[in-house]
């Protein structure tokens, strides 16, 4: 039994789909018989390259009178080409031709006139697979063939081949398919095999094939192998091996709420169910691209998606930031290139759903929270002796002033709430990757301190990692100016010292010479004491007076 893809491929112009700017250019020129000898189709698979080249090359062969009509798919000329025998059209695969030999040989086949038809067609898929070699010993055939050959050159990589060859060709660039064209596309395909597919399973497939007409229909060849003729989303899923659309919502509604425990006992219910982790990933990815076209955009027009869908979407987009968003899907991309490396497990999505609802951010130190920029300690002055006080003041002595009232403390610059600064942290090390991978590991290691209007202070527990900032601070702060939106300054600070407690004064040594300390005012006035001078002669060391002691009179 045949494919569907090769049953209800494009057999004319019209039935070419999502490409109406390249099939009225060449119609076109069939009515005006400006046919040329080099075409170059360019686009993404499965949009119609190779289908246009062969509509093409029985256009400009087929035997009907009216122009307008061709192909007709009637003739003896369209059938043969319908049926792949006709020796005049001849079809290279450059991926597995592209030796200079090839290339040779093909040349010295142009110069034979056509068998059948009035023109001799080549038609070459993926030409950007030739060898240097290759196109050079094209070059010149492609510049001036003999006037019964065309060459038709397809290619999803245009930029691999060289400008001389493409200033020799007349360039149609294929669009990629929307997902609304392929939808529709499929409902009339799926009305002629007799099949009842919903519209939310139509859509299904249409994003699942990517722009991509070919994919499609595949998709909806081996979803009727299993049998069914009545098609929904669920039986689509399953085929696909994809996660289920309320799965999904659940996953991103955990992430909206903040709940990290909610997400790793969601994740492991969908392991346990043995989905594929790298479809769950591009599954949530999209989702959570619907939320944020919602949410910046605010217009559903920019999706194609079934009514139903479109509310659930716009009622969850409205409980997302749109940092969040970004960050979130910047944290599963990663966990999908993590995905394909050996042995990766769980672990890059695990990582990548804690880090979208911010528990990958470094948490504040207790004692460095309350900060918002590192206070500038004054510099201690040496402490001078001072005399004990008297213990009583003269009457007539006036009070001493009362010391002025202290200055209002100027009000402090606004500052970022902490929990949001850890999540902007967490985006600042993950835009700082592809700049640095190894500034990236050093920024893990620090703690954002603060936020001011234009002070990013960022501080380090070890200097080495300070003085690795240090020494690229400037790419740090166009960093943090572009995850923040507004230029920032970078300030390092030693979370050791900011953190360490004041040290507490130290008690002034006992002294341990026999010599007394040099006499004070108070202690000058007693000298003369018989008392302490007989200490004094026996060893004793005297600490301290008290004005009792130093009274003659008593």
């Amino acid at each position: 039994m045949q494919a569907l893809y090769r049953r209800y491929r494009p057999a004319d112009f019209d039935s070419l789909v999502g490409q109406e700017h390249i099939t009225t250019t060449l119609r076109q020129a069939l009515r005006q018989g400006r046919i040329g000898h080099a075409y170059l189709f360019t686009g993404p698979r499965g949009t119609g390259k190779t289908s246009s080249a062969r509509i093409l090359a029985k256009a400009v062969n087929c035997l009907a009178p009216d122009v307008a009509a061709r192909p007709d798919n009637t003739c003896a000329i369209c059938q043969a080409i319908n049926e792949g025998r006709l020796l005049d059209l001849i079809e290279i695969d450059a991926a597995s031709n592209t030796s200079v030999d090839d290339v040779r040989e093909l040349r010295d086949r142009v110069a034979f006139a056509p068998t059948e038809a009035r023109y001799k067609v080549y038609v070459i898929d993926e030409v950007h697979m030739l060898s240097t070699s290759a196109f050079n010993a094209l070059l010149k055939t492609l510049e001036e063939p003999p006037p019964h050959v065309i060459f038709i050159l397809a290619t999803t990589e245009p930029h691999k081949i060289p400008a001389t060859i493409i200033s020799r060709c007349q360039r149609y660039d294929f669009h990629r398919l929307s997902t609304r064209l392929i939808a529709d596309h499929l409902a009339v395909i799926a009305a002629r095999e007799g099949l009842t597919v919903t519209p939310e399973a139509l859509a299904i497939i249409a994003r699942s094939a990517t722009g991509s007409m070919r994919d499609a229909i595949s998709l909806l060849d081996q979803i009727t192998a299993y049998g069914h003729r009545e098609i929904d989303a669920e039986l689509v899923r399953n085929v696909l091996g994809m996660v289920s659309g309320e799965a999904v919502s659940r996953l991103a509604g955990a992430i909206a709420d903040g709940d990290p425990a909610r997400l790793l006992v969601l994740l492991h219910e969908l392991i346990a169910q043995g989905v594929d982790l790298a479809q769950l990933v591009n599954q949530l990815i999209e989702h959570l691209r619907h939320l944020l076209l919602l949410n910046v955009g605010r217009d559903p027009g920019l999706l194609d998606l079934p009514d139903a869908v479109m509310e659930d979407l716009q009622n969850q987009a409205r409980r997302f930031q749109a940092p969040q968003l970004l960050h979130a899907i910047r944290a599963l991309n990663e966990a999908g290139l993590a995905l394909k490396t050996p042995l990766a497990g769980y672990l890059p999505v695990e990582l990548a759903l804690l880090d979208a609802v911010g528990l990958g951010a470094v948490p504040l130190p207790a004692a460095a929270a309350p900060v918002s920029a590192p206070a500038v300690q004054p510099t201690p002055t040496p402490a001078t002796p001072s005399a004990p006080a008297p213990a009583a003041q003269p009457a007539s002595r006036p009070a001493s002033p009362p010391p002025p009232a202290a200055r209002p403390a100027p009000a402090e610059p606004p500052r970022t709430a902490p929990a949001e600064l850890g999540s902007l942290w967490g985006q600042i090390i993950t835009a700082m990757r592809p700049h640095s991978a190894r500034l990236q590991a050093v920024l893990r290691s620090g703690t954002p301190v603060a936020l001011n209007d234009d002070t990013l202070v960022i501080g380090f527990q070890y200097d080495f990692h300070r003085e690795q900032i240090q020494g690229a601070i400037d790419l740090v702060a166009r960093v943090a100016a572009t995850v923040l939106g507004r230029p920032v300054s970078v300030q390092l600070v030693d979370l050791k010292r900011e953190a360490a407690p004041p040290a507490a004064p130290r008690p002034e040594p006992k002294s341990t010479s026999r010599s007394a300390p040099p006499p004070s005012s108070s202690a000058s006035s007693a000298s003369e004491d018989p008392l302490l001078r007989t200490a004094r002669e026996l060893g004793a060391t005297v600490t301290r007076l008290s004005p009792r002691d130093t009274d003659p009179s008593t």
